[in-house]
């Protein structure tokens, strides 16, 4: 049995101008039973010459073929010593309440394998744009039909449900593996929230969703539907959804075409979404993907 709570996984592709500042949030917790894991996707740059100059016995650095953020993640799932996984993106930041706050939530449940806590949007330069904490009646459903409302940092599950439940490593799924599997998750066993802010999530142009490529974008989507099908259990538990999950799918991919002045692609897919859940035409996103493509 591990004797350490708390494992941080750390993927990082590439990131040597954010991975310092990352990793030193993630040291400088309040609650110290932890590990990180960094994970080097096959960086190119320095990252690895910066890692290896913190000095932190708690640091563990991997580097491996690049194979994208899924298999990173795998990888350091693999290695991790501790009763609880989580992760942290390697241009994000930790606030040092982080592990102490999800140690008091666990500590609070009788038994629990699966939660988030809420978090911040920042710039660059440490403004907060907005937060994710808002009252929700039932996180699964929202988790369905709002789309995906949680960030990779922030989420802790609990190891043997990981190595069970592992990211998909489908480089088709790049972008969406995250949400697949805390929609599988949920199905499965649940899902809670700790509203406690703190991580921040940083909104740099690096990380724009316009800089999707439009083809790769429409495969990430459509291939996000058919593995959460392709899994009986969840099938089962998402099957009454199954309409409303493909007009979301549509919807978000109509609204980054609009955005991209791809309008007749985006047209379709807008079709695609009413034809799929009529009620659509009452959400926002309709309205903001009709915004784009009159003007």
């Amino acid at each position: 049995m591990s004797n350490t709570l708390f494992s941080i996984i750390i993927p990082t592709y590439n990131r040597a101008d954010f991975i310092h500042k990352t990793i030193n949030s993630a040291i400088a917790q309040t609650y110290t039973d932890f590990e990180i894991i960094v994970v080097d996707d096959g960086s190119t740059d320095n990252t690895q010459e910066i890692v290896e100059k913190i000095k932190d016995k708690r640091i563990h650095y991997y580097k491996k073929e690049n194979a994208e953020r899924g298999a990173a993640r795998n990888y350091g799932i693999k290695k991790a010593n501790g009763n609880y996984i989580t992760f942290l993106d390697s241009d994000d930041l930790l606030y040092p309440n982080y592990l102490e706050e999800a140690h008091n939530f666990i500590e609070l449940q009788s038994d629990i394998s699966f939660f988030f806590q809420s978090y911040d949007t920042i710039t660059p330069h440490g403004v907060v744009i907005s937060n994710s904490n808002k009252y929700r009646k039932n996180i699964h459903e929202e988790l369905i039909t709002k789309g995906n409302f949680i960030a990779c940092q922030g989420v802790f599950i609990k190891r043997d449900i990981m190595l069970s439940n592992l990211f998909h490593e489908n480089r088709t799924l790049a972008g969406s593996e995250d949400y697949e599997l805390w929609l599988r998750l949920s199905s499965k066993v649940g899902i809670y929230h700790n509203p406690k802010t703190t991580s921040a999530l940083i909104q740099h142009d690096e990380r724009s969703v316009l800089n999707i490529n439009p083809q790769q974008l429409i495969n990430r989507k459509l291939l996000m539907i058919k593995l959460l099908f392709e899994d009986n259990i969840v099938s089962e538990k998402l099957t009454p959804y199954k309409r409303i999950i493909s007009s979301n799918a549509y919807s978000y991919i109509s609204l980054h075409l609009a955005m991209t002045n791809y309008k007749k692609d985006s047209f379709n897919y807008l079709i695609k979404s009413i034809k799929a859940s009529p009620a659509f035409i009452l959400k926002k996103r309709f309205f903001a993907i009709v915004k784009h493509l009159l003007f």
